[in-house]
């Protein structure tokens, strides 16, 4: 069945912060940025920086299990797994699944998906030269959803595919130094 996104999730933008946020080793919260995301839907906690909220007024934490977007340049998603305090800026979407039509980790590959990149050519708008992603547009965007069994199922084959592809990548890497070594000498 399709469905529209705004259907079956709730959809907020990060916090807008006002001029750079402030590294504060001491703050409460990391700071999650676009850039943290990458093309794998997979988030690099570790270059996370911890923030200052003494000017902010009010700001929720992300929840484990939130699907986060990036609203500008490429668009990537991810689903949020930290237990520490994370924030995000107005960069990147919070969306989270709130029917049980729809099994998160399959909307984080969807949206990774090139049927929706295909969508998002369609209602991007272009700010000086970075593509970015209105909130409005991304309410409309439409998902097929097969049923849950089958999103599930779709969901282990992915996993299994970025498995090999990860155990693949380590043999050719572990490949290619054997070979430099045999050619440096240092295997007979």
């Amino acid at each position: 069945m399709k469905l529209q996104i705004k259907s079956f999730c709730s959809i907020k933008a990060g916090y807008s912060f006002r001029g750079q946020p402030v590294a504060d080793e001491t703050g409460p919260f990391y700071l999650l940025q676009a850039k943290d995301i990458n093309a794998f839907g997979e988030i690099d906690y570790h270059q996370c920086i911890k923030i200052s909220t003494d000017n902010i007024k009010s700001i929720t934490p992300l929840s484990q299990g939130e699907i986060l977007l990036t609203a500008r340049g490429t668009f990537k998603a991810a689903i949020f797994e930290s237990e520490k305090p994370f924030v995000t800026s107005n960069a990147v979407f919070i969306i989270d699944v709130i029917k049980p039509t729809c099994y998160k980790p399959y909307l984080a590959i969807w949206l990774n998906s090139p049927a929706c990149k295909k969508q998002l050519e369609k209602v991007t708008l272009l700010s000086a030269t970075t593509p970015t992603l209105p909130r409005n547009a991304l309410n409309e965007l439409e998902i097929d959803l097969p049923s849950l069994d089958t999103q599930k199922e779709i969901v282990e084959a992915y996993r299994l595919n970025s498995k090999q592809y990860a155990i693949s990548q380590s043999i050719y890497n572990l490949r290619k130094m054997q070979l430099e070594n045999m050619m440096n000498g240092a295997i007979i």
